[in-house]
């Protein structure tokens, strides 16, 4: 920030925005959000680990009898009399098999999971653009809070003048030097000081509720002196730090992350595949254990041309997100240069209102001069400590909205305050 604090707060700014943080339902969703696409990683990059399956099966059958003596043609030499019927396969027989499948080269795997990680920044970035749109709230409530309190405060001492003044007048109808009549204005601007009072404590509780409907904090904000700085624009332009940047970035990387992974389906894959069969019991003939492994590729050969028609569609996602991102450099410079067009308006508006404030203080003491060596009257040292009053709420306006412009600019420029 350009504004540096030099009083104590009720609330700090930055434990507002760390409250409303903790209880916001938005920066919840987006953290779901987040924690949605990590899965998706994992869930993606499952897929190029090995995977093994196991099954077991009942298999019951007849046994079958194989007579070889009536398939073999006449050998001399062998009696095929003497030979007998073999049973192949015994009735009941239990398999089992297990085989484990190992992805060795899988491109479209590989983007997909590059894709999937894209995913994860992009839901990133939008968590932090999140948080940043409720930290503007926090601000402006925080703000406002700390505005209609310092004016509250004014107003009490709008109170206590009011009363001072009625009482010194009420001190000069003792004396004899003036009439009740000479009263009647001392007590409407006492009555009109009261009515302000109470308007001013009704916007600070309305003010605090906001803030407190934001934070789930009770405490609202105190108004307190700053010192002011503007700082320089070009610096401030090239050095933006801003969350929507960052997601209309990670949205490119995103696009194109998608379309690598549609261009991977042009190339091969390769996998290796190994199994295991057991029999039990052995079969007569045969072994009762089985293996086999195998390495396979398999060729994308045509598919109707909708490979050609998802890379395409994915280069057009691509062309968009990039046109956003120039957008949202645009928007965000745009929103940099209001700001501190704002900030500098306000600074400007600061010292002139302190210098109001001064000559307003300046005109009560004069009246009161006067009025102590009987030149003046107490309608006269009312009528500047109205002025006075005035000028103390505009100088406490012009600091609230200075206090604001500075949070907001450094808002545009950076994620944090």
């Amino acid at each position: 920030m350009w504004f540096v604090l030099t009083s104590a707060h009720a609330m700090s700014l930055q434990a507002a925005i760390d409250a409303a943080e903790q209880r916001s339902a938005i920066v919840e969703v987006q953290s779901a959000r987040v924690h949605e696409s990590e899965l998706r990683l994992h869930e993606v990059q499952g897929h190029l680990l090995p995977s093994a399956t196991v099954s077991a099966a009942a298999m019951v059958q007849n046994e079958v009898s194989v007579n070889i003596a009536e398939n073999l043609p006449d050998i001399p030499l062998i009696d095929t009399t003497q030979i007998s019927p073999l049973v192949v396969v015994p009735g009941t027989q239990v398999v089992g098999s297990a085989e484990v499948v190992q992805p060795l080269i899988a491109p479209q795997g590989w983007a997909a999971s590059g894709a999937a990680r894209r995913g994860v920044d992009l839901a990133q970035a939008e968590q932090r653009a999140a948080r940043v749109e409720l930290r503007r709230a926090v601000v402006r409530a925080w703000h406002g809070s700390s505005q209609a309190r310092a004016l509250a405060a004014d107003a009490e001492i709008g109170v206590q003048l009011a009363e001072r003044l009625l009482e010194r007048g009420q001190a000069m109808v003792e004396l004899g030097v003036a009439s009740t009549d000479q009263l009647l204005p001392f007590r409407g601007a006492l009555a009109t000081a009261k009515a302000n009072l109470e308007m001013a404590r009704a916007g600070s509780e309305a003010a605090d509720g906001v803030l407190y409907q934001l934070t789930g904090l009770d405490d609202g904000a105190d108004g307190a002196e700053r010192s002011t700085e503007l700082p320089e624009l070009s610096a401030l332009l090239s050095g933006l730090e801003r969350a929507d940047l960052d997601v209309a970035a990670a949205r490119v990387e995103a696009a194109g992350a998608a379309q690598i992974v549609e261009k991977r389906g042009y190339l091969p894959t390769l996998a290796a595949r190994g199994s295991v069969v057991v029999l039990d019991p052995a079969p007569d003939l045969g072994t009762p254990l089985n293996w086999k492994v195998q390495l396979g590729a398999t060729i994308p050969v045509f598919r109707g041309g909708s490979t050609r028609a998802r890379v395409q569609s994915a280069g057009a996602r691509v062309s968009q997100a990039e046109a956003g991102r120039r957008l949202a450099i645009e928007r965000a410079q745009l929103e940099v240069r209001s700001a501190h067009g704002e900030l500098a308006r306000a600074i400007a508006a600061l010292g002139g209102r302190r210098e109001a404030l001064d000559l307003a203080e300046q005109a009560v003491q004069a009246a009161e001069r006067r009025s102590e060596a009987g030149g003046g009257s107490l309608l006269a040292i009312q009528q500047a400590q109205a002025q006075q009053l005035q000028a103390r709420a505009a100088l406490t306006r012009a600091e609230a909205e200075a206090g604001q412009a500075a949070d907001l600019l450094a808002l545009a420029v950076k994620d944090g305050v």
